[in-house]
């Protein structure tokens, strides 16, 4: 490799396509940093906050944290075989599964996730500069709305170029966030006890439970955990494809995007207790004034603009899947700045109605993402697909990819995506987030959608594979079949 290549990004070199694993140089420390930066951000805050609606800290202290590991066990499964094996980004992983035309489906899924999330994000660093700006009387409170907005558009251009780098803003940048953030999430917590006894954050009634029950408000309060949590299928390419084995990478996976970001959650989740609001830009400027709100903005802006930054970073790569844009643009930054341009639009438009919606953002991530995780743990532990990879067919576009199937399609994963979905919403009213049928209470709507998703897979798979409509699965002969293109 030349000297020049030395000193471009892997982006740079590679792109989408795979790293190689001589370029692979992340160990298990800086991946975690990496997936802190990721995890520890408003979004845990605000899912914190949905918690306390339906159950008091005890109880949402072990859903949150259950909820999360569950979860993020069920994305390593799906993610950390072919990322670590191959190098590979997330969409380029369900090409097996979806068919190379099918594999739209996940980018779609992954884009709209990163850029809701994002827009989360950037939403609320906005909201929290002019909140703190108005407190310590900087500004009036009629410019509020200005300011958050100009705060919003410059943190996502702040986060374009950081990005410019690609992955080498990543590696610099998440180390000294992920202590900073953490640091102060720790000293919150200390600020909130100082103030409220434990036992009176452990006595405080939840703020709107249902009428359902105690068990059903539990389940409640563990589904919307779980659907957040699955959100991170959608990172997991971007972050820890640089990472050379899944012994590695699981460590950061699970501590990091599973119970890290489910343990900051919990300051929302008791400061919401026991004063009624999560938003800590709000109860921390109430108990320690405007300097304690400073500190806190601190927090917002490095959590939010680092976790940002690794959501653009992962949407670019999937972007990069699309061989209109691949074949055209060869700038990693200008790849990156068509992801920007949506978040920009609507945090000009419309930033209002989107915020105002999350609840029903985070239900729809859970019908999309449940149940390709469930292909997905199929293809690879069953039918021991990561063994048999044609890594050249996942970046051909036409008939001549081993993905290609029935006119791109796999009909196998396409319809356990469609019977995993339908499934979740027999559970779960995805629009009002009210359970359907008493069975929630006891399984969850993700869990289902979930196994019905990787079962449908399986059966279609197995029964289409002497047709040739599925490559290289396992037999329960253990013999494999090879697909006929179409």
């Amino acid at each position: 490799m030349s000297n020049q290549n030395h000193n471009t990004s892997v982006e740079e070199q590679y792109g989408s396509f795979p790293v190689p694993l001589k370029d692979r140089t992340w160990g298990p420390w800086l991946a975690a940093a990496v997936c802190a930066t990721a995890a520890i951000a408003t979004w845990s805050l605000v899912v914190g906050g949905f918690t306390a609606s339906y159950v008091g800290a005890q109880a949402g202290t072990s859903t949150m944290v259950a909820g999360a590991l569950i979860v993020q066990m069920l994305v390593s499964l799906s993610q950390l075989p072919p990322n670590t094996k191959h190098g590979l980004e997330t969409v380029v992983t369900t090409k097996p599964q979806l068919g190379v035309r099918g594999s739209y489906i996940a980018l779609i899924i992954q884009f709209a996730v990163l850029t809701g999330w994002n827009l989360v994000l950037m939403i609320f660093f906005g909201r929290s500069v002019a909140a703190v700006l108005v407190s310590a009387g900087w500004i009036a409170e009629a410019s509020s709305g200005t300011t958050a907005l100009v705060a919003s558009v410059g943190g996502a251009l702040l986060v374009w170029a950081l990005l410019t780098v690609g992955s080498k803003a990543l590696r610099y940048l998440a180390p000294a966030i992920a202590i900073m953030v953490v640091g102060i999430a720790i000293w919150m917590l200390f600020v909130l006890f100082g103030a409220y006894p434990l036992s009176e954050i452990a006595a405080a009634p939840p703020l709107a439970p249902t009428e359902g029950g105690p068990l059903m408000n539990y389940t409640l309060a563990l589904e919307v955990m779980m659907v957040s949590t699955m959100g991170w299928w959608a990172y997991m390419g971007g972050m820890l494809r640089m990472v050379s084995s899944a012994s590695k990478a699981a460590m950061p996976s699970m501590a990091s995007l599973g119970f890290g970001w489910a343990a900051v959650g919990l300051i929302s989740l008791y400061s919401a207790l026991v004063t009624g609001k999560w938003d800590p830009t709000v109860w921390m400027i109430d108990l320690g004034g405007p300097a304690a709100g400073a500190v806190v903005l601190a927090f917002i802006a490095l959590a939010n603009i680092g976790s940002t930054l690794v959501g653009v970073h992962a949407a670019t790569l999937g972007v990069g899947q699309v061989p209109f844009l691949s074949e055209r643009i060869r700038s990693w930054g200008l790849m990156a700045g068509i992801v920007i341009i949506p978040m920009i639009v609507v945090l000009i438009l419309f930033p209002g109605p989107f915020y105002d919606n999350i609840g029903i953002f985070l239900a729809f991530v859970g019908i999309l993402i449940a149940p390709v995780m469930g292909v997905q743990i199929v293809d690879w532990f069953v039918f021991n697909r990561d063994d048999h990879m044609h890594i050249p067919s996942l970046y051909r576009h036409n008939s001549t990819s081993e993905y290609w199937y029935t006119n791109g399609f796999n009909v196998a994963g396409i319809v356990g995506l469609i019977a995993g979905g339908a499934v979740y919403v027999a559970f779960l009213n995805p629009y009002t987030f009210v359970p359907r049928i008493e069975a929630f209470q006891y399984v969850t709507a993700t869990l289902p959608a979930t196994l019905t998703g990787g079962l449908v897979y399986w059966g279609l798979s197995v029964a289409l594979a002497p047709r040739g409509s599925v490559p290289a699965v396992r037999t329960a002969a253990g013999r494999y079949s090879r697909a006929t293109r179409s």
